[in-house]
């Protein structure tokens, strides 16, 4: 189960990677604009069977952005395996370059309570606290960067980050360096067609949306097991994201994943999206 829960968090990565695609020109357009709110509920399912359920806000202002998802298992998986988990990025938006100051991580698993606190500095230097403190692990591939490289984004951060190319050029295509605190990889889109979503009893969404994959290079941090038992022609190296408006007064957001895994196909649907500013409420759902 643990390797699942892993398997899911990077399928989280791929909706925040898309979930404020638009968003960021919007808070730019009039700095005297109130913050902008969007609240989104996403439903995990695995080969059909609706296992996770995680919610994500964001605020973002004419130069800095909060993101932040809390989700848990559900059903009968939620009955046999207990994770809730908490996450909350922030940083700097200056004129489109994002700069991250700090992510937080709040996970239990099955009674096991684990925290990571990370902080971002100049010149490639962090500060990272983790409780209880990690203990040495042979089967981890590869030590703490001494430094990273520059445009370095935490998972959430990595939405703002990623949505530079769709709103530039229409297209995913790019290549962005992500450090969670445990894990540093490369995350790289690219930009599959436009294609057209049916109607789902799973989904708010049905229509236009455009298709992108993803695919992450492991650079530390990782499991040597997991990743010698990955076959080169594993699906689950490059899943798909759907990307659409699902309304005229909301931004282009994630609402859809697809991605196969040893265990079965891991669907996510969004289910819930509202957009605040002010006293004003948009909702779909």
């Amino acid at each position: 189960m643990p390797r699942l829960t892993t398997l899911i968090a990077h399928a989280w990565v791929g909706l925040a990677m898309t979930g404020l695609v638009g968003l960021s020109s919007a808070a730019v357009a009039a700095e005297t604009s109130p913050a902008r709110m969007v609240d989104l509920t996403y439903d995990v399912y695995l080969g059909g069977l609706h296992i996770f359920t995680f919610d994500v806000d964001m605020t973002l202002q004419a130069d800095r952005y909060r993101v932040a998802a809390e989700g848990g298992t559900q059903g009968m998986i939620g009955w046999l395996y207990e994770w809730q988990t908490k996450l909350a990025a922030e940083g700097l938006d200056r004129n489109g370059r994002i700069e991250p100051q700090r992510y937080d991580v709040d996970s239990n698993w099955q009674g096991n309570q684990r925290t990571v606190q990370l902080g971002f500095a100049e010149g490639g230097r962090y500060d990272l606290r983790q409780t209880p403190p990690p203990e040495p692990d042979p089967d981890i591939e590869g030590a703490l960067p001494d430094s990273l490289p520059q445009g370095i984004v935490d998972p959430l951060s990595l939405a703002l980050a990623a949505s530079r190319a769709l709103e530039e050029s229409g297209r995913c295509d790019q290549t962005v360096p992500v450090f969670d605190g445990r894990r540093r990889y490369d995350l790289t889109l690219k930009h599959i067609d436009e294609a057209t979503l049916p109607p789902s009893e799973y989904s708010v969404y049905e229509g236009p949306a455009v298709r992108c994959s993803f695919s992450m290079k492991r650079i530390s941090g990782f499991r040597k097991s997991w990743s010698s038992k990955r076959q080169p022609d594993d699906r689950s190296s490059a899943p798909t994201i759907w990307v659409a408006t699902i309304r005229q007064d909301l931004p282009p957001m994630p609402v859809r994943y697809d991605g196969a895994i040893a265990l079965g196909n891991i669907v996510i649907h969004l289910t819930k999206a509202q957009v605040r500013s002010g006293s004003e409420e948009a909702v779909a759902e």
